[in-house]
């Protein structure tokens, strides 16, 4: 070929050298975009409920026993504000403890025993503790949210502001105790003993009460439990 007519195809090569490129940069961007949703995909994955996590104090004294056993006196006497207990298993008779906006999240309290705990502001969400038994603790504004307190005895417990929505409550026997303003809404309080306690201002929409025993209740709307067969009921909305 001579150099004339290599010069005439030069042009006609070029365009051809362009759309090369062109089509490569569109595989690349294919592929960046494939690269994208599986990752997407991945963390999705990991958002599993067992990888929940509550919440936590901004303390940096906060003591960390997050996904062990820790047994009663690790806690008893001890002041552990904002610790982190994240999953763990609990176990023994907790006593004189400050464990106030500790984070307790889908910890396992089941038959545990505890006195005079402060717990006010903790974080409590999908806790399992059936059969416990809770005298003196103070739960005001704590998150319960899908706790489950199956069988379980609470006495003189201070649960004003507490959020228990979607608690399992079912048997459980609440004496003493103070629930004023808590939120228990579709809370499951079915063939629950509620004695001398004051629910002012409770939030029970939804809830299940089949079976619920009601002596010397303060109802949400600020009256007083009655009628032959004694309830709330006609008086479950705060005024």
């Amino acid at each position: 070929m001579t150099l004339g007519s290599r010069l005439r195809a030069l042009p006609r090569a070029m365009p051809r050298r362009r759309a090369f490129s062109r089509g490569a940069r569109l595989r690349a961007a294919a592929a960046c975009l494939a690269v994208a949703v599986v990752l997407g995909v991945l963390l999705l994955a990991r958002e599993r409920p067992g990888d929940t996590h509550g919440r936590r104090c901004s303390d940096p004294g906060a003591v960390s026993m997050a996904n062990r056993v820790v047994i009663d006196s690790d806690l008893s006497q001890r002041k552990l504000r904002c610790a982190d207990l994240e999953r763990s298993t609990v176990e023994g008779f907790v006593r004189e403890a400050n464990l106030s906006g500790s984070n307790l999240h889908a910890a396992r309290l089941s038959s545990l025993s505890m006195e005079n705990v402060d717990l006010s502001g903790a974080d409590l969400t999908d806790a399992a503790a059936r059969d416990a038994t809770l005298t003196g603790v103070e739960l005001g504004r704590a998150d319960l949210t899908r706790t489950v307190w199956q069988g379980s005895t609470f006495t003189d417990v201070g649960l004003r502001g507490a959020v228990l929505r979607d608690a399992d409550l079912r048997r459980t026997e609440i004496r003493r105790s103070d629930l004023g303003g808590a939120d228990a809404r579709n809370a499951d309080l079915t063939g629950a003993a509620l004695i001398d306690t004051d629910l002012r201002g409770t939030r029970l929409d939804g809830a299940r009460l089949d079976g619920t025993m009601w002596v010397n209740v303060v109802c949400p709307d600020g009256t007083k439990s009655g009628g032959a067969r004694e309830s709330c009921s006609g008086h479950l909305t705060p005024r």
